[in-house]
C-alpha cells in the first residue's frame, strides 16, 4: 500500500496518510504550497522538500513482504 509520509522539520513531527488529498486537507495551514502544484510533482521520483516540511511516499511493507524479500537474499 502507498503512504504519503509528511515531515515537519520545527517541531519535528512525522504523520502518514494513505492520500494525498487527506495529507492536504489536514495541514494545508503549514504546507505552503497548493494542492494543484503537490498533484503534479513526480512523488515517484522525488520527495517534496521546502524550509518547514518533507513529503515522501513510499509503500508501506507487510510482515509477508519483509519475509518474502529475507527469502530473496
Amino acid at each position: 500500500m502507498k503512504v504519503f509520509v509528511l515531515i515537519q522539520q520545527k517541531p519535528l513531527q512525522v504523520k502518514t496518510y494513505t492520500s494525498l488529498t487527506a495529507l492536504y486537507e489536514a495541514n494545508k495551514d503549514i504546507l505552503e504550497v497548493s494542492k494543484s502544484k503537490l498533484d503534479k510533482y513526480p512523488f515517484d521520483r522525488f520527495d517534496y522538500v521546502n524550509h518547514k516540511i518533507v513529503i515522501s511516499k513510499t509503500i508501506a511493507l507487510t510482515t509477508g513482504d519483509v519475509r518474502n524479500m529475507q527469502k530473496e537474499q
